[in-house]
């Protein structure tokens, strides 16, 4: 069973996440700061990670950063309400920090399902 971490502080769209994934058979855990992502990712050792950029304590940038420092090929889904991402987009692609994807807020459940999936490999 694939792993997967939702780090987001909000609590009502991370559990409809959460439900519509555990239905389609992942582990799916949530944690609601950065530091706390960094320190379930060390342990817990997740597939996927679906990281929000605004987080209370560090910006889902930093931890990114520190993310693809220590473990390179795990697939980061940055999300994001902030509809301007497009301009955050260059600013990783220049300094070579990788993602898998961005999904803009609200996020339709068809477009995490597929993006997911993708990520992890699954057809």
């Amino acid at each position: 069973m694939k792993k997967i971490l939702i780090a987001d502080d909000e609590k009502n769209l991370s559990q409809i996440f959460k439900d519509e994934l555990e239905d389609l058979g992942y582990s799916v855990d949530i944690v609601e700061t950065g530091l706390t992502a960094i320190s379930y990712i060390e342990n817990a050792k997740p597939d996927l990670v679906i990281l929000d950029i605004s987080l209370p304590d560090i910006n889902g940038i930093k931890v990114l950063q520190q993310l693809k420092d220590e473990y390179p090929a795990l697939p980061v889904i940055m999300c994001t309400g902030y509809g301007q991402f497009e301009e955050y987009y260059q600013r990783f692609t220049d300094k070579e920090i990788e993602f898998y994807s961005y999904l803009v807020k609200p996020i339709a459940l068809e477009k995490l399902v597929t993006t997911v999936k993708n990520a992890i490999g699954e057809p």
